[in-house]
C-alpha cells in the first residue's frame, strides 16, 4: 500500500514538476487571465532547493523573418510580453504555508536578485500559489497560478 505524502512537510510534497492548469489576477471581483485561458507552463522543485518556472501564452505571433534577431519590435515586444521565466532556489516556511523563490536569472530584469514570495496550498497533486496584493497598472492585484503535478 503506498504511504500518503500528506503527513510529510511542503517542503518534501514540492519535489518534482508541475504543469499548469490556470493563471488568474484578481482585483477585486474582476478576474482577468494575463496569458490567456489556455496558457501553458512549467515549475519544478528539487532536492537541492533549485527551481525553475516558465510560462507562455499560447499562439503568440511568429517572426515574420523566421529569425529571433531580426525582429520587430512588435514582435519583440509580443514575445516578450506573452512568455515568463525566471530560476533560482527555493526556501519553505512551513509553519507560514509559504514558498519563497530567491530569483538568480529573469527574464524581467527587476527580478534579479528579488524573492518572490508565494502562498502555497498543496492539496493531492495539485498546487496553488498565490502572490500577496500587488499594485500593478494603478490597481491592487492578487496573482494566482494552479500547478498540477506531473507524473
Amino acid at each position: 500500500m503506498a504511504r500518503s505524502t500528506e503527513s510529510q512537510p511542503l517542503a518534501a510534497r514540492l519535489v518534482g514538476s508541475w504543469s499548469l492548469v490556470s493563471f488568474e489576477a484578481v482585483s477585486g471581483s474582476h478576474t482577468e487571465y494575463p496569458f490567456g485561458l489556455d496558457a501553458v507552463g512549467l515549475l519544478t522543485y528539487d532536492e537541492a532547493s533549485h527551481m525553475t518556472v516558465q510560462i507562455m501564452k499560447n499562439g503568440r505571433p511568429l517572426f515574420a523573418s523566421g529569425d529571433q534577431e531580426d525582429g520587430t519590435v512588435e514582435e519583440l515586444s509580443a514575445a516578450f510580453k506573452g512568455y515568463a521565466a525566471y530560476y533560482g532556489t527555493y526556501s519553505v516556511d512551513e509553519q507560514a504555508r509559504v514558498i519563497t523563490h530567491h530569483v538568480a536569472a529573469s527574464m524581467f530584469p527587476n527580478w534579479v536578485g528579488t524573492d518572490q514570495r508565494r502562498e502555497a496550498v498543496l492539496e493531492g497533486s495539485r498546487l496553488t500559489l498565490s502572490t500577496r496584493l500587488t499594485w500593478h497598472e494603478r490597481k491592487e492585484w492578487l496573482f494566482c497560478l494552479v500547478w498540477r503535478r506531473l507524473e
